[in-house]
């Protein structure tokens, strides 16, 4: 196992870390079993205080180091504080991407970051992002 989301051994299940810690952008990731080796969760969650929009997006591949190819996205906003979506093969690659995004000026979003990912070396995890502080 790994702390190294690239890592062929997949992420640690237990982890828990701080991964963006910044004005406007406070975001942790845990690694959770899924129970499920055929398939990864991402799951997005907000304190019950953020009701700015907030994205995160899967992609299958990474080309120029952002996200290409068909996107799985998850979204919370309002009095929505958690969103889930499963992956299954085909959809877990050694070269994925996820990426986080939040409300911006004028309502466009506001690219925070992004976590390229061996997803089919993590399969059986549910990767969880948390977002604490705006």
């Amino acid at each position: 196992m790994s702390t190294d989301p690239t890592s062929n051994d997949g992420l640690d299940i237990g982890l828990d870390s701080m991964i963006r810690d910044e004005p406007g952008a406070r975001v942790a990731l845990a690694v959770e079993s899924l129970g499920d080796d055929n398939a990864l969760e991402m799951v997005l969650r907000t304190d019950d205080r953020i009701t700015w929009w907030k994205s995160c997006s899967y992609f299958l591949q990474v080309q120029g180091g952002r996200g290409y190819g068909p996107e799985l996205r998850i979204e919370t906003r309002n009095s929505v504080h958690e969103a889930r979506q499963i992956l299954y093969l085909p959809d877990l690659t050694r070269n994925g991407v996820f990426e986080i995004w939040k409300g911006g000026f004028v309502g466009f979003g506001a690219f925070v970051g992004s976590l390229p990912i061996d997803s089919y070396a993590n399969r059986g995890r549910r990767i969880i992002f948390t977002w604490h502080q705006d």
